[in-house]
């Protein structure tokens, strides 16, 4: 079952957009603030437009730096809550771990705008993967409806490389999950897992 979901954000909505779009912001302010002020012969609007382009564009960037990591912290806990549920496991236990790697960066912003999120459900046979998204842009998560099974005995091999985790299967497949971290507890839960199963 797919689950998804909309995030509180705390700043009007034209600041936070605006602080997700600052570079493009301060060009459009530029360039309509210099026609008003040049071509369309009002100064008065011209300089305004010339000042408020870049203070809304600043005070988005302030919104966005103060809040991202909160509201990406709350949807990737939501989606670990849904994932969890619908494998019948406890969310609060050892056994459900993310993968997220981000897309959309924005220059001078430390978080990007959407986060491709991965949930991995450790249970007793195999390991849950259901990919999601986490989207700051527009204040929503989502959980794809369908999830992979793999077996630990078809993981043949796990790594870390190129901001991605890299699962190689006995077939000859592979799944690669973005992650812009190295998520060490993840691979060692599932490293764990996997060295049980290859030894009974």
């Amino acid at each position: 079952m797919a689950a998804d979901g909309s995030l509180e954000v705390d700043a009007f909505g034209p600041v936070w957009t605006a602080g997700w779009q600052w570079p493009w912001a301060v060009v459009l302010a530029l360039m309509l603030g210099g026609n008003f002020l040049l071509a369309a012969d009002s100064p008065l609007l011209g300089a305004g437009v010339l000042l408020g382009g870049p203070l809304l564009a600043a005070a988005g960037v302030r919104a966005v730096t103060a809040e991202s990591a909160t509201l990406r912290r709350t949807a990737t806990a939501e989606l670990c809550v849904a994932a969890a549920e619908a494998a019948g496991v406890d969310a609060d236990g050892r056994s459900v771990y993310t993968l997220s790697g981000g897309n959309g960066s924005v220059v001078g912003l430390d978080a990007a705008k959407r986060y491709e999120t991965t949930v991995l459900v450790l249970r007793a046979e195999s390991v849950s993967v259901r990919v999601g998204e986490v989207n700051l842009l527009d204040g929503s998560w989502r959980l794809d409806e369908n999830a992979e099974s793999l077996a630990y005995g078809r993981i043949e091999g796990l790594e870390y490389a190129d901001g991605a985790v890299v699962v190689s299967l006995a077939d000859g497949g592979r799944r690669t999950y973005p992650s812009d971290d190295r998520p060490t507890a993840a691979l060692a839960a599932l490293d764990d897992r996997r060295m049980d199963a290859a030894s009974t």
